[in-house]
């Protein structure tokens, strides 16, 4: 479980691919510690530690991950949001985030202010009934509130700290991210389909 509050960035070093999927080894720097088995978002897939030393560490993808998520494009030197999962006293500073990605979505417009923007995605059927105004979402792993939902997008908007800590300064109109929905609503729509 993750809060979407993003703890570095990290730059892909190397992926190898086998019959499982892929082997990804990622680089960062001195103040992310992991431990080997330790779970962690990376673009907001939840992905377990399986090698790691003082400055990278790897995981593997499985074939399964690959075909739901941004991973399959992921390049050498791409840069990743990460995030270590959370601990019993961690400050619930975002939203209960899980690292389950419920599907891809497609940045369609950039308004830029100042230092802040609001950002336009698509919106397809399957994720449209969770996402609500004011309400969480977890994009590339980071929590952000829906600004404004219209027929077929929804809105977000950054501030200058967000755009700073975590990869979307790298992104532009076109590229796709991974979309997780809020949790509690799945709950509760399936919880609400069982006592009818």
């Amino acid at each position: 479980m993750f809060t979407g509050l993003v703890e570095a960035k990290g730059r892909i070093d190397s992926f190898e691919k086998n019959e499982d999927g892929m082997i990804l080894r990622i680089n960062h720097d001195d103040s992310f510690h992991v431990e080997i088995n330790d779970s962690v978002s990376c673009d907001g897939v939840c992905l377990t530690v399986v090698s790691k030393d003082k400055n990278f560490f790897e995981v593997q993808l499985v074939n399964e991950t690959l075909s739901r998520t941004t991973a399959k494009t992921w390049k050498e030197k791409e840069e990743l949001n990460l995030e270590r999962a959370l601990l019993p006293s961690t400050r619930m500073g975002g939203h209960f985030v899980q690292g389950h990605v419920d599907g891809i979505t497609t940045i369609e417009g950039i308004e830029h202010f100042d230092k802040s923007s609001t950002w336009t995605f698509s919106m397809n059927s399957d994720i449209e009934r969770y996402i609500v105004e004011k309400g969480s979402i977890s994009l590339n792993g980071v929590s952000l509130t829906v600004a404004s939902k219209h027929k077929n997008s929804f809105d977000v908007a950054l501030i200058p700290h967000t755009i700073e800590l975590t990869t979307f300064g790298n992104l532009s109109v076109g590229h796709n991210v991974n979309v997780e929905v809020d949790i509690l609503g799945k709950y509760i729509e399936n919880f609400i389909g069982q006592q009818r």
